[in-house]
């Protein structure tokens, strides 16, 4: 009986952590901001088992080279219990190294990046790369579609300050690698002003649309 018990409860354990995620996503082509260049964004996350809204600062910080804030509120179902609302938060550093319009076939950019969830008795961390590639249509004078996929390793910690398992007591801790794949499209509405639309495909699916906007 006791390894019965010992077993459904490694079982559930897995279960909870096969449902874990990142939930800010990528939100824009592989191209970075010129140095000085800064940009702000407002954005909806729709997932499996969440909902999130969050907003994004990005600022160019030499050629190349720009970084990513992000930070907002999310409403999770765990699997267990009732809904539980937090903070969510997160960054990256993306480096753009090939260059459509230098002659290459396609934009491409690698990200370090980081994020952090945290409910009243979960929390996610996660730090890992990306792998993003993007092709920019011209359709009209000043309008343009950027289709973008981005390919995310990262190593994942879930953290449990009170076990979910019924019977058990004190802190659970897990840690995995995970790999996601996020296709999104970003369509510039003005000089300024973009749309952006995204799914994610991990262990939480999601999809995500919002607007960013060039500050300066």
């Amino acid at each position: 009986m006791k390894k019965t018990i010992i077993l459904a409860a490694t079982i559930f354990l897995c279960f909870v952590s096969v449902g874990q995620a990142q939930f800010l996503g990528q939100l824009g082509p592989a191209p970075t901001l010129n140095p000085g260049q800064a940009s702000a964004g407002a954005y909806l996350g729709v997932y499996e088992d969440a909902f999130s809204v969050f907003g994004q600062f990005r600022y160019g910080i030499a050629r190349y080279f720009d970084l990513g804030l992000k930070m907002g509120m999310i409403r999770w179902s765990p699997g267990y219990g009732e809904s539980k609302t937090g903070l969510t938060v997160g960054g990256d550093v993306k480096y753009w190294f090939m260059e459509q319009g230098a002659g290459d076939p396609l934009d491409v950019s690698v990200a370090v990046a980081s994020e952090y969830l945290d409910v009243s008795d979960f929390s996610i961390f996660t730090l890992g790369g990306n792998v993003i590639a993007s092709y920019r249509i011209e359709y009209a004078e000043g309008r343009s579609v950027t289709p973008y996929g981005r390919l995310n390793i990262r190593w994942e910690r879930d953290h449990f300050p009170n076990s979910p398992v019924v019977g058990e007591e004190g802190s659970w801790s897990d840690d995995e690698m995970d790999v996601a794949l996020t296709m999104g499209a970003e369509m510039k509405l003005a000089s300024d002003l973009n749309l952006v639309g995204e799914l994610q495909i991990d262990d939480n699916v999601g999809f995500i649309v919002g607007l960013s906007y060039s500050i300066f």
